[in-house]
């Protein structure tokens, strides 16, 4: 049923209501799944399965999955990764 290159709803969480797919099974209740949401590893009870499979490779790539999800006619939102600074150190105190 979570075969890789299934489409998924994701249900829970911070990406709940996007459209991912499944890009590698991890074990019995987790997959590793990519597209609409952050590529990451989810509790398949967090996933909503739907009919439709991609042809796409194990571990295929963002931009694999973005393609294919593409020729399939889904829309397809660009996740843009933050580069984040890290904050300026503050000034050391002279101790007199």
């Amino acid at each position: 049923m979570f075969e890789i290159g299934r489409i998924v709803i994701k249900t829970a969480g911070r990406d709940a209501g996007n459209t991912a797919v499944i890009v590698d099974k991890v074990d019995e209740k987790f997959v590793l799944i990519d597209g609409n949401v952050r590529r990451r590893k989810c509790n398949i009870a967090h996933l909503e399965p739907l009919n439709d499979v991609l042809k796409i490779k194990k571990d295929a790539s963002t931009s694999d999955v973005h393609k294919a999800m593409k020729d399939a006619g889904m829309k397809v939102i660009e996740i843009k990764k933050i580069k984040r600074n890290k904050p300026a150190a503050k000034p050391k105190k002279n101790g007199k």
